[in-house]
């Protein structure tokens, strides 16, 4: 992790069998409050058409458009999913978001994450070996 801006930061690429196109994943947290981080995949198509966040788990990062609002889903802990209602409304694939019990700190979304992306285990020990105590055994289908 680098810090840049009072986040620390990790990114790294990944590849898929059988899909054309690369995937990205990229790791953020706040200096100041380790609660707003982020950790997300993108699909680089090799048309060059533009990145589609895919997936993004987040911390809780309370004000959302300047506006206060604790019922709003960013001041818990929650999930971003591409969704092809949001492309066709022209809006961002990942625009909507729900909260999670999933996890309750980075730590506990990377694990949530690289299940949901299926990322192998030994392949995740290697690139997250500071972050992992084991696959948690979720019991709702990723």
């Amino acid at each position: 992790m680098k810090l840049v801006g009072g986040f620390l930061r990790n990114d790294m690429k990944l590849l898929s069998d059988g899909i054309e196109g690369e995937f990205s994943v990229f790791l953020r947290q706040s200096e100041d409050f380790p609660e707003n981080f982020s950790i997300g995949l993108v699909y680089d198509p090799k048309d060059g058409s533009g990145g589609i966040n895919l997936l993004r788990c987040n911390g809780q990062h309370g004000i959302f458009g300047g506006t206060f609002d604790p019922d709003h889903t960013h001041w818990d802990y929650h999930i971003h999913k591409a969704s092809e209602a949001a492309i066709a409304a022209g809006l961002k694939p990942e625009k909507y978001a729900e909260k999670t019990l999933q996890y309750a700190s980075l730590e506990q979304a990377v694990q949530y994450f690289m299940k949901a992306i299926k990322l192998d285990e030994a392949e995740a020990k290697k690139y997250f070996p500071d972050r992992l105590q084991g696959f948690l055994p979720f019991e709702e289908e990723v």
